[in-house]
C-alpha cells in the first residue's frame, strides 16, 4: 500500500498541471491569470478535481495506515496541553506571590532609601552647625585673645590654627551668620603672623631666647614652623650673598681713586693707589665679616632654641618637625659661613 502511495505521489508531482503548486512561493493570481490567458479554465478545472480527489483517497490511506500512531500523537497533544495548563496556572500563582513580595518589599525599600537620604542629610546639617557654632565661639574668643597683645599671642595662634581645621573640607561661603567673623579670622591671621615675625626679628637680633620662643610657638600653632625657618635663613643668605659682592666689587674698591675711569669696566689699582685699595678692601672685609658672624650668631641661637623648644600640648621637639621634610636650619649657619667662602673665592679668582 505504501508503493501505490509512493507511485501516486509521484505521478501528481511529475504532472505539469500540479507542478505549480508544489513551490512555497505559489501565487493564487498569478496562476488564475494564466489560465484565463490560455483559455483552459474548463480543462484546469477538471484535472484540479481530479487532483483534489486523488488527494483525499490518498490522505484516507494514509489516517488508516497510521490510525494507531494518530491517536497516540492526539492523547500527547491532550496530555501536553494539560500539563501546559497546570504549568501557566503555577506561573500564574508565582507571579502573584512576587507580585504580593514586591508591594511588602518596594515601599519598605522606598522608605529606607529616603530615611538614609534625610539621615545623611542631618548629619551634613548637624555637622555644619557644630562647625558654625564652634567658630562662633572661637572667633569671639580669639578678639579677646587678640586684645591681650603679645602675651595672649600663642593663644590666638592655637584658636587660629582650629579655626582653619573646622574650615577644611567645608564651603562656608553664602552663611550670613558667620561672614562678619571669617573677614575677622582672616585678618587676625594676618595680623599674628605679622606680629610674631617682628618678634622673631627683634628676638634674634637682642638675642632674647623668650621673644624667639613665643615667636616660633606662634608660628607653630599656625602651621607655617617649616616654611617661616627655611625664609628666616634664605633671607640671611641672600643678604650674606649681597654683601659679598659688595665688598669684593673691584669698580666699588677702585671707584674713589679713579673717579673718571671709563663706566663698564673694573681698572685695577695703579701702583700709586695701592695702599688706598688695600685700605678699602680689609675694611670691607672687617664689615662682612661682621655681618657673616652676626648672621651665624643669630642663626645658631635660632638653632638652639629650636632644639630645646617642645609644643606644651604635643611634646613634639620645633627641630623635629622640621626635619621631617625637607632639609632643616641646623647647619643654616654652616651653609652661610660655607656660601661665604665660595663667593670669596669666586670673586678673588676673577
Amino acid at each position: 500500500m505504501e508503493d501505490a502511495t509512493e507511485s501516486s505521489t509521484n505521478s501528481l508531482l511529475k504532472d505539469d498541471c500540479y507542478r505549480d503548486f508544489v513551490p512555497d512561493n505559489f501565487d493564487v493570481k498569478t496562476y488564475t491569470a494564466q489560465a484565463i490567458h490560455h483559455a483552459v479554465i474548463a480543462e484546469q478545472l477538471a484535472k484540479l478535481a481530479q487532483g483534489i480527489s486523488q488527494l483525499d483517497k490518498e490522505l484516507h490511506s494514509q489516517v488508516v495506515a497510521r490510525h494507531d500512531d494518530l491517536l497516540s500523537q492526539a492523547t500527547g497533544i491532550e496530555s501536553l496541553e494539560g500539563v501546559l495548563q497546570m504549568m501557566q496556572t503555577r506561573i500564574s500563582a508565582l507571579q502573584a506571590a512576587v507580585d504580593r513580595i514586591r508591594s511588602k518589599i518596594v515601599e519598605p525599600y522606598n522608605k529606607i532609601v529616603a530615611r538614609i537620604t534625610q539621615l545623611d542629610r542631618l548629619q551634613v546639617a548637624c555637622d555644619l552647625l557644630r562647625r558654625i557654632i564652634r567658630i562662633l565661639y572661637l572667633s569671639k574668643r580669639l578678639q579677646g585673645q587678640l586684645q591681650g597683645g603679645s602675651r595672649e599671642i600663642t593663644k590666638a595662634a592655637q584658636s587660629l590654627n582650629e579655626l582653619d581645621y573646622l574650615s577644611q573640607g567645608v564651603d562656608l561661603s553664602g552663611i550670613q551668620v558667620i561672614e562678619n567673623d571669617l573677614l575677622l579670622i582672616s585678618r587676625a591671621r594676618l595680623e599674628v603672623e605679622n606680629q610674631a615675625k617682628r618678634l622673631l626679628e627683634q628676638g634674634m637680633e637682642i638675642q632674647n631666647p623668650n621673644q624667639v620662643g613665643t615667636a616660633l610657638q606662634v608660628f607653630y600653632n599656625l602651621g607655617i614652623l617649616r616654611e617661616t625657618i627655611n625664609g628666616v635663613v634664605g633671607g640671611y643668605r641672600s643678604t650674606i650673598q649681597d654683601s659679598i659682592s659688595k665688598a669684593l666689587d673691584i669698580k666699588g674698591l677702585t671707584q674713589p681713586a679713579n673717579p673718571k675711569g671709563a663706566p663698564g669696566r673694573a681698572m685695577l689699582p695703579t701702583p700709586g693707589n695701592t695702599a688706598a685699595f688695600r685700605a678699602a678692601l680689609w675694611t670691607n672685609l672687617e664689615k662682612l665679616m661682621d655681618q657673616i658672624c652676626a648672621a651665624c650668631r643669630q642663626v645658631q641661637h635660632l638653632q638652639k632654641i629650636l632644639m630645646k623648644k617642645r609644643d606644651p600640648v604635643t611634646h613634639v621637639c620645633f627641630i623635629d618637625d622640621i626635619f621631617k621634610v625637607g632639609r632643616s636650619c641646623c647647619s643654616a649657619g654652616g651653609d652661610i659661613a660655607q656660601q661665604a667662602r665660595l663667593v670669596h673665592c669666586r670673586r678673588l679668582w676673577r
